[in-house]
């Protein structure tokens, strides 16, 4: 195919998504990587993401980061098509849906989108909410499905947004007609607690406190309080008395049973269970909080601008507090460790939550005032951004990678590394090239990479026929993703010609063809142990010790084998 042909077949593409194009469409239509990497060179295109490029000949789309984010959740559909789907396609939401709506701080920053199903990112530039949407809570904007205005308030409450901030969003909208206030003071009353006000407080009065934290007053009318209360009181909640008569038991039984009592008989654990999804029960936190002086619920801290999270420590955590009885907030907080320890204070004094276990440094707050009764645990294996230290940065599990593929007859190797600002990237690359000389084996070199399947991709293809390597360990999958590739496209086969190794698990590597060799961080009980030590000291009892045994295991997979036989 000529290079005019290319860019005929690029822009038919490009002309219904704002004159965007993937590398995933691309190869639909029998297009190489290589030839976008031609095309961008000689200028005709622009890398403006991973995986994505723009036509240089047509206009900058606006609000191009988020379209192009979008593009990247489904990049082989295209956008016309995705956009008919309506809520499983994805939809732009929280500050980035006040970005297309031209409300509020209009700032470029980080993506934000909500998708139905849980799903991580390693854009650190994005962030992936899930939640699930309907159909009227979305509206299609010069082509991108979009959070309405009313539905992205009640999400950035939901996110405990900075009040001044929500307050400008729901001023501007009210003044541009493009929210029915009081129809909005009736759904959002439940996060008035949330906001420092007191719990009795109506929808409306949350949305005339935010504003007058903005500086821009706003009124509700008095109908609009009504129908808030109204709202409200339409469906009485089922009570403990209720759930016990119907199952047969005490209320005190009842409570053992949400308390998650491990003596209970499983046949009354059943009997309960039944009656309580019968009924709709749902615990009165709010009057449960007044009587002991406690929210029960628990705050998850991570840095404000992360784009990643890791969803299995949360996973782990959250899961060993809901078995406690509390529930979870998981809020980003602004600034550097004593601004966040500031938060954390605040968020212990007006008793929002009984602790808080955060990801990230607080400085020297080890524990909020009266600690023993809401404490703090700083989990410590994280630094100010997120990046893993400690125990999950080891690079050890690398030696044992070496000593597997050894064994498979392999002696000469490439290692691609991840950015060195990250420890975990240092620690295995210091441990590859010790474990070389320590087992006698070889290696061609050490690649500069940076944790993108764009820069695994590059290593494959730029390392020479005869480099004599037979084995390949990434930093990690997504590294790994990007060198099978790369080894695909210039004909080399994967394992029967070269091995390769990733890192982390992650879900994809058990559905990749080849399915791909890689190395399982129990992650998720990390987090379970951390939670359990915060547990610990709500109860006034000794903490477990937090330690996770066997914490990485290497995974062989599909993407390796044994040394090809010219090279044994």
């Amino acid at each position: 195919m000529s290079q005019a042909d290319v860019l005929k077949a690029l822009e038919a593409r490009a002309a219904g998504q704002w004159g965007l194009v993937t590398t995933a469409q691309a190869k639909l239509d029998g297009l190489q990587g290589v030839q976008l990497l031609r095309l961008e060179r000689s200028g005709a295109l622009e890398s403006v993401g991973h995986g994505v490029y723009r036509m240089v000949a047509s206009p900058p789309p606006e609000h191009l980061s988020i379209k192009v984010a979008w593009l990247r959740l489904d990049p082989r559909t295209p956008a016309r098509d995705r956009a008919a789907e309506g809520p499983g396609a994805g939809v732009v939401s929280h500050t980035s849906a006040c970005a297309v709506h031209g409300l509020g701080d209009r700032q470029a920053g980080r993506v934000e989108l909500t998708v139905p199903t849980r799903r991580s990112t390693r854009d650190e530039n994005v962030v992936l909410h899930c939640a699930r949407t309907e159909a009227d809570d979305i509206t299609v904007i010069d082509g991108l499905p979009v959070t309405t205005v009313p539905r992205t308030v009640v999400d950035l409450l939901h996110a405990r947004a900075d009040a001044a901030r929500v307050g400008a969003v729901v001023a501007e909208a009210a003044s541009r007609g493009l929210v029915d206030v009081d129809g909005l003071a009736a759904a959002v009353g439940a996060f008035a607690g949330a906001y420092g006000l007191p719990s009795e407080a109506s929808g409306a009065e949350l949305l005339e406190s935010l504003c007058e934290r903005a500086g821009r007053p706003l009124r509700v009318r008095k109908a609009g309080r009504a129908a808030a209360e109204r709202a409200g009181s339409e469906k009485k909640r089922a009570t403990i008395w209720e759930v016990a008569e119907r199952a047969g038991v005490s209320h005190q039984t009842v409570s053992r049973f949400l308390k998650n009592d491990s003596g209970m008989k499983p046949t009354t654990r059943a009997r309960i269970e039944r009656a309580v999804a019968e009924l709709d029960y749902r615990p009165n936190l709010m009057a449960r909080s007044m009587r002991t002086q406690r929210s029960h619920r628990i705050t998850i801290v991570l840095p404000e601008l992360s784009g990643f999270v890791p969803i299995p420590l949360l996973r782990g955590a959250s899961a060993a507090a809901h078995e406690a009885g509390y529930l979870t907030d998981v809020i980003g907080l602004q600034g550097g460790q004593s601004r966040r320890a500031q938060s954390v204070l605040s968020l212990l004094d007006t008793r929002q939550a009984d602790g808080v276990l955060s990801l990230v440094p607080l400085g020297d707050l080890t524990g909020g005032p009266g600690a023993g009764q809401r404490p703090v645990v700083v989990l410590g294996e994280y630094d100010d951004d997120l990046h893993a230290r400690g125990r999950l940065a080891d690079g050890r599990p690398a030696e044992e990678i070496l000593r597997h593929l050894a064994e498979q007859g392999h002696r000469r190797f490439l290692h691609v590394a991840g950015s060195p600002e990250w420890a975990s990237a240092r620690n295995r690359r210091a441990v590859y090239l010790e474990a070389i000389e320590r087992l006698g084996l070889e290696s061609y070199g050490v690649v500069d990479g940076d944790w993108s399947m764009r820069s695994g991709y590059e290593a494959a293809r730029d390392l020479p026929a005869a480099s004599g390597v037979t084995a390949v360990l990434a930093a990690n999958d997504y590294v790994a993703m990007g060198v099978i590739r790369g080894f695909q496209d210039r004909g080399t086969r994967v394992p029967e010609d070269i091995s390769v190794f990733g890192w982390d698990d992650e879900e994809f590597t058990r559905y990749f063809s080849p399915t791909i060799s890689t190395v399982h961080t129990h992650k998720e009980e990390v987090g379970r142990q951390a939670m359990l030590s915060l547990l610990a000291l709500l109860r006034g009892e000794p903490g477990p010790v937090a330690d996770v045994a066997d914490l990485f295991r290497v995974i062989p997979r599909g993407s390796s084998g044994p040394a090809p036989r010219q090279a044994l």
